[in-house]
């Protein structure tokens, strides 16, 4: 909940592809020294990235997952950068466009790739069983967690291969042997092509890696070039073959597949050829940095992470200045630089130029280096929202709708005549109004309509189109009706003209294909002009008028059974105040991308007639309207509500939505124990409740967890009421 990093029309559009150090850099000094007018956008394959340099320290149990993950999520929300956490799969700088397999193409007016290296095993040695690739390093610590769990609960013997002995080699093989030795018949070989490992390295430096290899019982063999793999063995040049059951491949790097199709100069490697300016050879509005780029001036400069934070801040330079029609200025690498190798025995290994030492003086120097590094890029929890920052940051999603209290009063003074046509209409208080199609009074096909609009939550387009459809349709599905066409109204903040076609171009994209998951037509709509980004639609279905939900539909003895887990509301706002991690965001955001179509059919089969969907007034103020319109209670087990990971958490920071406020004000009708947050939380795109048969109850659930509702579960049941107003019993 904070105002818009761009507070200016859109001018211009950077996007940095890769979260390598140089663009952690540039995140960094974006958010102190933004460019009025410009909108960044980081694309990353994940949305988060394991830092490089402490990746051997936690494979051999030194640090936690957490300690070693740069989280992009919170990151970027702080710095004022849009995130894409997918894959890249063509460049098009004749275009300016950055494509993708499942979105819309990501225009720029200035690209910089970051895009790192790839290994290179030997043809169709990488997908041979057993094999593990040095990148990306998520993968690998996933991969690495797997084969610990699989030599526990298979114990024997089992020979593992690290092929390479270069610095990444050396470290990972002693950090793997560190956590793994400890497995009865545990084996490790070190394959190395040349005379020495580190290559590159002064010779002292080497002799402590072997040293330390040797000590530990791993066999190195040198002058042992690997060219395959196959039927558990791996296939040496000279004709040799040896035993493995698991080999990491810490070959030399080559080149990502994106960039050899990019059409931009390469070198004969295929990596990126780049000025001093970090331009590139062959097009100035692209930039490169990383392991990805090489440099004509500097021909012999290694591809290492000390480069990379040093390129970050020219970077950041030359794309202000690029942006401003300014003067660039030339990156110049050091000569000499400290290098610090991880032994994963308490030492490590100190190399400044021709120099070499090591001692645990040089693991505790290398562990300050790279703590000091990660708390750089380490958002602290957002303090709580005080009352006076209200007015200027409010929610998106359902947390921008109007409260409950203030919508009932409005419609109570409303004057609304009857009409014979209008089954069900705004006094209904239903999720979508009814009308019948055919003449008389006898229940048959009938259409069903309703609308929605809200702000954005998030700053993807695309994802904010995705969500918005799917939250659209649901009052559909909430009283089992099918919708089949849908009218958007958008709005798109003002920018220049490409950039605003895009924008809503992405919008509906993601809109579009969420409908057409759902066999739903988007027919047409209107477009305006805003301060934000917001989408709406007016969506049609239609339904049998006797098979219709109803909120009045829950009778006593109903199980009540909730569809989706809770807290989409407060994750939200934390995200927008840079307080949501990214596994509680994705989480999140796996949640809201869910249809109710589903559920609805599972719903329709089992004869439920009381059902409605939880989205801005939360599960007590959806719940309530039922139990007022079927004059029952509810009795609700607070321990089986499905809650999403991280609101807790957020929570206890104080962070909420700004509609939670209003939704608690119907906490008078809740008895029994203090009612928790979630039960207020407004929901975007939540699920549905529903009152189902006692002997339904096992069959129901079963097909919602098949039919794409993991999280359904019981919730409570369906109570008498006593002399005053409903109420919700928590227990």
């Amino acid at each position: 909940m904070q105002p818009s990093p761009h507070p200016l029309p859109v001018e211009k559009r950077v996007v940095l592809v890769g979260a390598g150090n140089a663009h952690l850099v540039f995140a960094r000094m974006w958010r102190m020294r933004p460019v009025p007018g410009v909108a960044v956008t980081l694309v990353n394959d994940a949305p988060v990235v394991p830092y490089s340099a402490m990746v051997p320290g936690h494979l051999a149990g030194e640090y936690t997952r957490d300690e070693v993950t740069i989280d992009l999520v919170r990151v970027c929300r702080r710095a004022g950068l849009r995130l894409i956490a997918e894959p890249v799969v063509r460049i098009d700088p004749a275009a300016r466009r950055v494509h993708f397999a499942a979105r819309p193409p990501l225009g720029y007016d200035i690209l910089s790739l970051g895009l790192g290296s790839v290994p290179t095993p030997p043809p169709a040695a990488g997908d041979a069983p057993g094999s593990v690739l040095m990148r990306p390093l998520g993968r690998l610590i996933r991969n690495l967690d797997e084969l610990a769990a699989h030599l526990r609960d298979r114990p024997g013997p089992f020979r593992f291969a690290v092929v390479g002995g270069g610095a990444s080699g050396c470290e990972l093989a002693l950090a793997i042997h560190r956590r793994l030795a400890a497995h009865p018949g545990f084996g490790m070989t070190l394959f190395h092509a040349g005379d020495q490992i580190l290559p590159g390295y002064p010779g002292r430096a080497a002799r402590a890696f072997d040293r330390a290899l040797r000590d530990r019982g791993v066999s190195v063999r040198l002058t042992a070039r690997v060219v395959g793999a196959e039927g558990g063995e791996l296939v040496l040049a000279d004709g040799g073959r040896a035993l493995c059951d698991a080999v990491l491949w810490a070959t030399d790097p080559a080149a990502p597949q994106v960039l050899r199709e990019s059409g931009l100069a390469l070198d004969p490697a295929g990596f990126l050829l780049v000025r001093e300016t970090l331009q590139a050879v062959s097009d100035p509005a692209v930039f490169g940095t990383g392991d990805c780029v090489s440099f004509p001036a500097y021909p012999q400069l290694p591809k290492n992470g000390v480069q990379a934070v040093r390129e970050g801040r020219v970077l950041f330079d030359n794309i202000a200045a690029a942006l401003r029609g300014g003067r660039l200025r030339s990156f110049r690498p050091r000569r000499a630089w400290l290098s610090l190798l991880n032994m994963s025995n308490g030492r490590a290994v100190a190399a400044y130029g021709p120099l070499a030492a090591a001692g645990r003086w040089a693991r505790h120097l290398k562990s300050r280096i790279d703590r000091r590094w990660m708390k750089m890029f380490t958002v602290p929890p957002p303090p709580p929202v005080t009352p006076a920052e209200l007015p200027g940051m409010r929610c998106g999603g359902c947390g921008s709708k109007v409260p409950g209290d203030v919508l009932a009063d409005a419609l109570k003074r409303l004057d609304v005549p009857d009409d014979p046509r209008v089954l069900v209409g705004c006094r209904a208080g239903e999720d979508a109004a009814v009308f019948r199609t055919g003449p008389g009074d006898t229940p048959g096909p009938v259409e069903v309509q309703t609308v929605d609009h809200f702000t954005t939550f998030v700053d993807d387009p695309f994802l904010f189109g995705r969500v918005a459809a799917l939250h659209a349709v649901s009052d559909l599905y909430a009283m089992n009706a099918r919708p089949f066409a849908a009218l958007a109204v958008a709005t798109v903040p003002h920018a220049r003209g490409r950039i605003q076609a895009d924008q809503l171009h992405e919008m509906l994209a993601g809109a579009a294909a969420s409908f057409a998951d759902l066999g739903v037509v988007l027919a047409g709509g209107h477009t305006t002009e805003g301060s934000d980004l917001a989408l709406g639609f007016a969506v049609t279905g239609h339904a049998d008028e006797a098979g219709l939900f109803r909120k009045g539909g829950l009778r006593p003895g109903d199980v009540l059974v909730l569809t989706k887990p809770l807290g989409t509301g407060a994750l939200l706002a934390a995200w927008m105040r840079a307080g949501c991690r990214a596994e509680w965001f994705t989480g999140a955001v796996r949640s809201m991308l869910g249809s109710n179509r589903g559920a609805a059919d599972v719903f329709a089969r089992a004869g439920v007639r009381g059902c409605t969907d939880v989205t801005g007034f939360g599960l007590a103020g959806h719940l309530l309207e039922m139990l007022d319109a079927s004059r029952v209670s509810a009795r609700l087990d607070a321990a089986a509500v499905p809650v999403l990971a991280g609101f807790s958490d957020v929570v206890s920071q104080g962070v909420v939505s700004t509609l939670h406020e209003g939704n608690a004000r119907v906490g008078c009708r809740v008895e029994g124990a203090t009612p928790p947050a979630w039960l207020f939380d407004p929901q975007t795109s939540g699920g549905l409740v529903a009152g189902v048969r006692p002997d339904r109850v096992k069959e129901v659930i079963a097909q919602l967890r098949a039919a794409g509702s993991p999280d359904a579960t019981v919730v409570g049941e369906v109570v008498e009421t006593g002399p005053g107003p409903p109420v919700i019993h928590l227990t």
